[in-house]
C-alpha cells in the first residue's frame, strides 16, 4: 500500500476512486477530474491510497477559508470533503493509514481541527464512521450532521449560510446550475440536466455558474442545481425525475 499526497495533475487524473469502482456515474468523471485538476491546491487537497497499481482511496478536503461549502467556518480548520476506499479494500487498514497520514499532516501545519459535514446513509459519509475516531457534533438537521474533531482548538465557530438564488431571466422555469463538479455524481447530473432541459425549446432556461469563493458568497452555495430558485433533488438522481421536476415547475407557472 502506498499512501500520498496528491500533487501534480498526472496524479489528480486518477481520482474518485468511488466512481471508478461504480460505473452508473462514470460519464460525469472528464469533468470532475477536470475540475480537480484545476482547483488542486485551490479549492481541493489530497490524499489517495494505491493499492495492486491503482487508486483505491481517497481523502479530500481543504483549507477552511479555501472550502468551498455552505458554511461560514472559523480561519485555521480543516474541512474534510469526503473519502472512500473501495469496497474489495476495505477491512485492509486503508483509510485508518490515509486519515492517519491526513492528520499527521494537518498537525505539522498547526491547523486547530477538522470539520466535516456527515450524513445517516449507511453507505455515504456516516457519522457513526467519525465519532469512532473522536469527531463530535457541532451543529445537526434532518439527515446531517457537522462534527469537529480537535487538533489544537477544543471547537471552532461554524455557521450555515444563507442561500439566495435569483431568478436571471424570465423563461419559465429557469434552471441554475451552481459548480457541481466537484464529485462525479453531480457532474453527471449536469449533463443529464442539460439533455433534458433541451427537450424544453423556449420553456426553459439553463444558466451554469462555477464554483469559487466569490459565487459561494454571493449565493450561499458552490454547488446544487435549481429549479426556479428550488432544490429539487439533492445526491443521486434520474433523468425521469429531471424530467418531472421540470414539468411541475412549468405547470406551477
Amino acid at each position: 500500500m502506498r499512501v500520498y499526497r496528491v500533487e501534480s495533475a498526472a496524479e489528480a487524473a486518477q481520482a474518485y476512486p468511488c466512481i471508478t469502482e461504480d460505473s452508473r456515474w462514470a460519464a460525469g468523471l472528464p469533468l470532475s477530474r477536470e475540475w480537480f485538476a484545476r482547483n488542486l491546491g485551490e479549492h481541493v487537497w489530497a490524499w489517495h491510497a494505491e493499492e495492486d497499481g491503482k487508486v483505491v482511496g481517497h481523502i479530500y478536503w481543504a483549507p477552511a477559508e479555501r472550502a468551498l461549502v455552505p458554511y461560514r467556518v472559523e480561519d485555521g480548520a480543516a474541512f474534510l470533503y469526503c473519502e472512500w476506499v473501495q469496497g474489495p479494500y476495505q477491512g485492509r487498514g486503508i483509510m485508518r493509514a490515509l486519515f492517519s497520514a491526513f492528520v499527521e499532516g494537518l498537525r505539522a501545519e498547526g491547523y486547530k481541527g477538522i470539520v466535516v459535514d456527515v450524513t445517516e446513509y449507511p453507505n455515504y459519509m456516516h457519522y457513526s464512521h467519525f465519532a469512532k475516531r473522536g469527531f463530535r457534533v457541532l451543529r445537526e438537521g434532518e439527515g446531517w450532521k457537522l462534527m469537529y474533531l480537535p487538533l489544537f482548538q477544543a471547537t471552532v465557530e461554524v455557521e450555515p449560510l444563507e442561500v439566495h438564488i435569483p431568478r436571471f431571466g424570465t423563461a419559465p422555469v429557469e434552471i441554475v446550475i451552481l459548480g457541481s463538479r466537484f464529485c462525479p455524481v453531480g457532474a453527471w447530473t449536469v449533463l443529464e440536466v442539460r439533455k433534458v432541459a433541451s427537450e424544453f425549446p423556449g420553456e426553459v432556461e439553463l444558466r451554469e455558474i462555477p464554483a469559487s469563493s466569490e459565487n459561494l458568497a454571493r449565493y450561499g452555495r458552490a454547488d446544487g442545481i435549481f429549479i426556479n430558485g428550488k432544490e429539487p433533488f439533492i445526491g443521486p438522481t434520474s433523468e425521469e425525475a429531471i424530467r418531472t421536476a421540470i414539468r411541475e415547475a412549468l405547470e406551477r407557472g
